[in-house]
């Protein structure tokens, strides 16, 4: 008789976990789900992401080539003879036809460069590396790299661009439609900017070279 009840019992424990349907009269508030509210909180400097860091010229060179220098090789080569191959072509090029990879790879660090120094002033934190040494301070007298078209473009036109877009417009907006408007200049327009860049670039070899000089 005991056993009779015992088993009754889980029973009905059992048919109230299950539905309430099988229990007439007896309710079940249904649970209620707590939303962290941490989405909507805004977001803190440590939890922007910072940009992400370009191809150099020959990588994007290697990202296009990887295939075919794959299949000359002999097959199951490893990485470091693809990569040896790689080098050993790109070296074998001339000015001439690595200039596309290294005007794409110059646009896209101009654009790495703005997007770094926005999310710097946003109050970005870059992730902290591990040490691997001292690393050796800048010498505050070499000359400073020299500005590139695009960013005399962007300099230039910046408070047209923040004006053109809405008033809460994000800095990585304002880059990214800087960026657009560049790629959209025809050549012609594009000239001022490349003709100024082209005379910066030339002062500063002039400069490296008395630099260069002194520390000799």
């Amino acid at each position: 008789m005991a056993r009779g009840r015992v088993l009754l019992t889980v029973l009905t424990v059992l048919l109230v976990r299950i539905s309430p349907v099988f229990l007439p009269g007896v309710s079940i508030e249904p649970r209620t789900l707590r939303v962290s509210t941490d989405a909507k909180a805004k977001k803190s400097p440590e939890s922007l992401e910072p940009p992400k860091r370009p191809l150099t010229s020959f990588l994007r060179y290697m990202q296009e080539m990887r295939p075919s220098i794959v299949k000359k090789l002999p097959k199951g080569a490893p990485v470091s003879e693809v990569a040896k191959e790689g080098g050993r072509k790109w070296r074998g090029l001339s000015a001439a036809k690595k200039k596309p990879y290294e005007e794409a790879a110059e646009e896209e660090w101009d654009e790495y460069r703005e997007a770094m120094a926005e999310f710097k002033a946003q109050g970005g934190v870059m992730p902290v590396k591990k040490k691997r040494g001292a690393k050796k301070q800048r010498d505050p007298n070499m000359p400073k790299r020299p500005l590139s078209a695009y960013i005399l473009f962007t300099m230039e036109n910046r408070p047209k661009i923040v004006k053109s877009l809405p008033a809460d417009a994000k800095a990585t907006e304002v880059m990214k439609e800087g960026g657009k408007q560049w790629r959209a200049l025809t050549a012609a327009k594009k000239k001022k900017y490349e003709t100024e860049a082209a005379k910066l670039k030339k002062e500063y070899a002039k400069e490296m070279d008395a630099y260069k000089a002194q520390l000799a």
